[in-house]
């Protein structure tokens, strides 16, 4: 079965703090877009969240841990969430 992260700003946007964040949205596409559905456009039209899906379940904590690590690169991790949620969750 296939798993869900949401990737989630701690703080509130602001239009700098967007554009960061869709930066790190698309390193993120880019890592990971081989092993798991991730949508550039959603990253692209995100203001303070996107989802990573069709995760397999023995890979979804080394997603989380690349996409923290890339939180980190972007200087980020202080203020960006990584969190699964239940598939039937309407993301």
């Amino acid at each position: 079965m296939a798993k869900i992260l949401k990737v989630q700003l701690t703080v509130p946007p602001s239009s700098d703090l967007v554009h960061r964040f869709r930066n790190f949205g698309e390193d993120v596409y880019s890592a990971l877009r081989e092993e798991c559905a991730v949508s550039i456009d959603e990253i692209d039209a995100a203001t303070s969240t996107f989802h990573i899906r069709e995760i397999h379940k023995r890979f979804v904590r080394t997603a989380a841990a690349m996409v923290r690590e890339i939180s980190q690169k972007h200087h980020m991790s202080e203020i960006v969430n990584v969190d699964e949620i239940p598939e039937t969750t309407n993301a």
